[in-house]
């Protein structure tokens, strides 16, 4: 399989993935109300851009934290939001990045495929953010950033990040050897 394909399989992989952990989270935690909310012109909640974040919101936050959602948070809170959430932003990135070093050529595809899936969707947030206030409010809100070169530079971080340390398991699952 070519560079584009496992590129883009990495990608649709990453979003599909995305969505539905979020869709879980929305049924089992707050509600769809919250996600009509954002289209709602009328609504205080009123964001369309926030698809966004449901559709690439594993980029967003560094794996670490989402070991402490999934690991840390159940053992102090009732409240599971925190772990289905955590389960979909770490399983998103990491069937994307396993399927893109499992079809690519090469290791060095594999994890280029990977690499630019998050880098797009690193992209695709720092628009979203640029574009409206309320999802740059939200993510203060969510992750406790302060001002868009915060978010920025977190979104960077978070990014290389998540870069690297799934990156190794589509190095891992690649067909090709180094010698």
């Amino acid at each position: 399989m070519g560079f584009g394909k496992t590129f883009s399989l990495s990608l649709v992989a990453f979003i599909g993935l995305n969505f539905i952990f979020s869709i879980l989270y929305l049924a089992l935690g707050p509600g769809f109300d919250e996600l009509f909310n954002r289209f709602d012109p009328d609504s205080p909640e009123y964001a369309p851009l926030m698809i966004i974040y449901y559709l690439f919101g594993s980029i967003v936050s560094a794996p670490y934290i989402n070991l402490n959602w999934v690991i840390v948070e159940p053992l102090f809170n009732e409240i599971m939001d925190f772990l289905v959430m955590g389960l979909g932003f770490i399983a998103a990135p990491l069937i994307a990045a396993i399927l893109a070093g499992k079809f690519a050529e090469s290791k060095f595809q594999g994890f280029a495929g990977w690499l630019l899936a998050a880098v797009i969707s690193t992209a695709t947030v720092v628009i979203g953010v640029f574009l409206s206030p309320a999802f740059e409010t939200e993510l203060t809100a969510t992750y406790g950033w302060v001002g868009f070169e915060v978010i920025l530079i977190s979104l960077i971080i978070s990014c290389v990040i998540n870069i690297i340390f799934f990156g190794f398991f589509a190095l891992l699952v690649a067909k090709t050897e180094y010698y």
